[in-house]
């Protein structure tokens, strides 16, 4: 069974303030009791102690000494608030009584000890009485009781009974009604977001949920739901763009493969063809291997679950060990790798990073440069950064290309240079690693003269 959830805040509302309320009202009840009651006790006792002093023993009988009081109007006639008065025996026969009580009488109770106050009733009037003991030398000669009647105090209370519940039944009613308005009006911008999500789709992802006003727990919850929005939109993108590119990379060595296959399989060829359109199609497939991999790693990147692990790292070492496996294409392009060192070599950061991002600026240099040519490596330190530089006499970057050639996937000028082969992702997966390590990252080219790529490794992450 489905509850809206305004009524459960309206209802929980409600007999919460409502059980407050009911320890209220039975306070006040309890209050007005006990404070009508112990009046009409304080009166008893103040009667019974006044009529105590009045009564005389006689040849071992209680009796009134003085008549006169009985002429009194509060013992002769039923007034608002008689006071009813008995003297009996030992045994509880009546010896005298107030005129008031006419044809009735006080019914002793032997159990109550002198001056215990109980309730009874008379003629179907109900009375508070007490009673006390009558002494001769000591010895118990008889009783004086003292009675007043009740029904207008058990009235009141009756009354005010009656009103506090019909008045906690009406405030209970009229508490929730105004607590589920409330709640309702409280909820609207909840409502608003369940409205906004549930038309958000692929088509929409930009839509965001109305930010209230008041910066209260709602306003932090609207403002995190729409930076999660945000974030899966972008995470939508870069799916998109992924597989597009993706494809569209992978759709070309395939392509080539097949073409190859195709054509070999025409008509016959001799040992020779053979071994070079296969060497062809295995040298496509490592394209595609190593295109694979870059994917994968940027894509580990883009989820940011690639964990990393800080360490010193020594630029000069590391660079030696990169540039031994480039040393076949080196050599097979004609060209001089010069390292100039100065100052300090060793930065704090992540070793496995680290070498990716110099392997694909080193593996880029030599790939766009044709020999005779030099290309320079440069480590030196310089107002608490270490600088690591990579410039080449190759073939450059046009400037109008500069600014997008961090994107994935984007070369510039491909068709200008058919007989350089790359993927787009070696700076793309460069910048984005620099990013994480808190590694500055520049590019200076111009188009027919040479590239250089800078680092910049704060030496203050060392510590």
């Amino acid at each position: 069974m489905r509850s809206s959830y305004r009524n459960r805040i309206a209802l929980n509302f409600t007999l919460g303030t409502g059980l407050l309320i009911a320890l209220i009202f039975l306070l006040i009840y309890y209050i007005v009791s006990a404070t009508v009651f112990n009046r009409l006790e304080k009166d008893l006792g103040y009667e019974l102690e006044k009529h105590f002093y009045e009564v005389g023993v006689q040849r071992g009988q209680p009796y009134f000494a003085d008549k006169a009081e009985w002429l009194e109007r509060e013992h002769s006639e039923l007034e608002i608030n008689p006071v009813f008065v008995a003297l009996t025996n030992l045994s509880g026969k009546v010896i005298d009584k107030s005129p008031n009580l006419k044809n009735d009488s006080l019914k002793l109770h032997f159990s109550p000890a002198d001056h215990a106050v109980f309730k009874t009733t008379l003629h179907g009037l109900a009375i508070e009485q007490v009673q006390q003991v009558i002494r001769e030398n000591g010895r118990p000669v008889g009783y004086i009781v003292v009675a007043m009647p009740i029904d207008e105090s058990e009235r009141v209370l009756l009354n005010l009974k009656v009103v506090l519940l019909i008045a906690f039944s009406a405030v209970l009613a009229i508490l929730f009604i105004f607590t589920r308005y409330l709640a309702g009006r409280s909820i609207q911008p909840v409502l608003t977001v369940i409205e906004t999500a549930s038309k958000m789709s692929n088509s929409n992802m930009g839509s965001r949920i109305p930010v209230p006003f008041v910066q209260d727990e709602l306003y932090l919850l609207v403002t995190t739901l729409n930076e999660l929005m945000t974030r899966v939109e972008h995470a939508i993108e870069r799916e998109k763009r992924f597989t597009s590119d993706a494809s569209h990379e992978l759709r070309t060595p395939l392509a080539v493969i097949k073409g190859t296959l195709e054509v070999l399989i025409r008509k016959p060829r001799s040992a020779d063809e053979y071994v070079e359109k296969i060497s062809f199609c295995i040298g496509e497939m490592d394209r595609i291997n190593h295109l694979v991999d870059q994917l994968l790693l940027l894509a580990r990147f883009e989820s940011q679950q690639k964990a990393m692990t800080m360490g010193i790292v020594d630029l000069s070492e590391l660079t030696a060990n990169i540039l031994v496996r480039h040393q076949q294409q080196i050599v097979e392009k004609n060209l001089s790798v010069d390292l100039d060192t100065v100052g300090i070599d060793t930065v704090y950061s992540d070793p496995y990073m680290a070498d990716i991002m110099l392997d694909n600026i080193i593996s880029n240099a030599v790939k766009y440069s044709s020999g005779p040519a030099r290309i320079a490596i440069s480590i030196a330190t310089s107002e608490q950064i270490t600088y690591y530089a990579v410039a080449d006499k190759g073939i450059g970057i046009d400037s109008n290309d500069i600014s997008r050639i961090r994107d994935a996937f984007y070369r510039s000028a491909p068709l200008s240079h058919p007989e350089v082969r790359g993927s787009g992702l070696g700076l793309s997966i460069v910048s984005r690693m620099c990013e994480m390590l808190g590694v500055g990252f520049t590019i200076q080219s111009e188009l027919g003269k040479g590239t250089q790529v800078t680092l910049s490794f704060p030496i203050l992450s060392q510590s």
